[in-house]
């Protein structure tokens, strides 16, 4: 029996279909030039903005602290300032035990998602399976050695990232692949199960609507359990914090120093820049830096001597306290 075909999603658009045939007037060891160099052309179209952003606050194309990534010890260094603090040294200092455990952890959390979000839990083995029949097919091979990639990527070099969300969104290039491959998975499965008898049209169509059903069942109970609950809570309270600022006649062009700078900037419109790890002393560098006026400490995962600082806000000459909003405490930095 011939093999299903790819569902026509996976398709590249009819505009760039020439490309295989113009690659055939090229000499063999540059067919893949053409393809290659619209892959490029379409990466930098996209992250041209980017780049741009980078290079008009950083002066260079990528974050200053990028080529450190990989001497992270815990997620918190994501946020270390200064980035030169990320050493080799100190990575190798942390301890092969610790090291070893976090990649260990980062595996686990990644097939988690691999099969909860990329493969939609009861999709999962459908996916499998249609992998194995078209793996000789040169696309299903690309986007396998991709995803292998990618997991090694985010479980090896960076383990704190990847499970935090990075494995999540950059598989999201390869789930095209995997919905095609469910429907090429769940008729060879239906085709098993008739040749046992199990099947017949009528049930084979009731199967698929449930499928479907379930599908919608499970988006509208996470969405409830996991989204609804917190759909205000995480960010929301960052409007208390901004009325309290206004009330101290900041300006409106005073930037802020706070855990979440993209929520606080969503909910308020305010410039905002990350808290550091480091203590107060990375707080007043940063606050030198980038010319910020104002700090935001809130109740959890306030540690070391910011905790002092939230706790006593009275009691550190560099920061003036100017009240609290939802238990988040708001100080002006004094420079």
């Amino acid at each position: 029996a011939s093999r299903p075909p790819l569902s026509a999603s996976c398709l590249p658009p009819p505009a760039f279909r020439f490309l295989p045939s113009a690659s055939r007037l090229l000499p063999p060891a540059f067919r893949l030039l053409p393809p290659a160099l619209c892959v490029l052309a379409g990466f930098f179209l996209l992250m041209s903005p980017w780049y741009a952003r980078n290079l008009a606050v950083f002066g260079s194309f990528m974050a200053p602290g990028s080529s450190r990534a990989l001497w992270l010890t815990s997620y918190n260094d994501t946020f270390a300032y200064p980035a030169s603090q990320l050493t080799m040294a100190r990575w190798l200092a942390s301890g092969w035990d610790a090291i070893l455990l976090a990649r260990a952890r980062a595996g686990g959390v990644n097939l988690l998602n691999a099969f909860a979000a990329q493969g939609g839990i009861f999709l999962f083995p459908f996916i499998l399976a249609g992998l194995w029949i078209l793996r000789r097919d040169l696309r299903v091979r690309f986007a396998a050695l991709a995803w292998i990639l990618l997991f090694a990527a985010m479980t090896l070099v960076f383990p704190f990232a990847g499970p935090r969300g990075a494995f999540f969104h950059a598989g999201a290039a390869l789930q095209p692949m995997w919905w095609s491959l469910a429907p090429v998975g769940l008729d060879a499965a239906v085709a098993w199960a008739r040749r046992r008898g199990r099947f017949d049209d009528r049930a084979f169509a009731v199967f698929r609507g449930a499928l479907v059903g379930i599908a919608a069942l499970m988006t509208v109970a996470i969405f409830a359990i996991r989204v609804l609950p917190n759909w205000e809570r995480e960010d929301g309270h960052y409007a208390g914090v901004e009325t309290l600022l206004l009330q101290q006649g900041a300006p409106s062009d005073g930037i802020v120093i706070v855990r979440n700078p993209p929520g606080y900037n969503i909910v308020t419109g305010r410039a905002a820049i990350a808290l550091p790890t480091g203590g107060l002393a990375s707080v007043l560098a940063v606050a030198e830096r980038y010319d910020a006026r104002y700090l935001v400490l809130e109740p959890l995962g306030t540690t070391g001597d910011l905790r002092e600082l939230y706790d006593h806000p009275d009691q550190f000459p560099e920061f003036i306290y100017l009240g609290e909003a939802d238990d988040d405490r708001l100080y002006e930095i004094v420079r």
